[in-house]
């Protein structure tokens, strides 16, 4: 019996001489390497002094608040924290539980006073119109002169049958 060989079977033959090691690596970006012109270099110690000076005004600005903070009185301490920690971006609190009854009191006696707001409103208006008179303005609009389009008042009949009787009787 023969072997027949294969293309599998050379290569198994030639293993170790075909064998290829591949290593892995991750990419890695390369760091920008300072240019060596003395200008570059003026620009990238401002731009370095320029963020430190942000991040300074940044921790300026909430010590000064912080102080500001430290001179209410409890409550009001209290709020200017919450108001704080929201600016930063924190959620803000939910509302406080209100019984159902006191809420839909509150809502009434909040209504009577609008009511009696607009009465108070409605009788001054009224004191300040009793002395001046009304002055219809000539209304041009055209609606208004196509809804009277047509008709006839009675008053324009009456003058009408007057003025023929008189005539008749001449």
């Amino acid at each position: 019996m023969s072997i027949v060989l294969t293309k599998a079977a050379l290569a198994l033959k030639n293993a170790e001489s075909n064998f290829k090691v591949v290593k892995f690596e991750s990419y890695k970006p390369k760091k920008k390497q300072p240019v060596e012109n003395e200008e570059s270099k003026a620009g990238t110690d401002n731009q370095v002094i320029h963020s430190k000076k942000d991040l300074d005004l940044k921790k300026i600005r909430h010590e000064v608040v912080k102080f500001g903070m430290s001179g209410f009185d409890g409550t009001k301490k209290e709020e200017a924290k919450i108001a704080l920690a929201i600016s930063l971006g924190a959620k803000p609190p939910k509302r406080e539980y209100i019984n159902y009854k006191e809420l839909m009191q509150k809502r009434k006696q909040e209504k009577l006073k609008q009511k009696e707001e607009k009465q108070l409103m409605i009788s001054k208006t009224v004191l300040q119109s009793c002395g001046k008179k009304k002055r219809r303005g000539v209304n041009n609009d055209v609606g208004h002169f196509l809804s009277n389009y047509g008709k006839v008042q009675k008053k324009d009949l009456k003058d009408n049958k007057k003025a023929s009787v008189k005539k008749k009787k001449k």
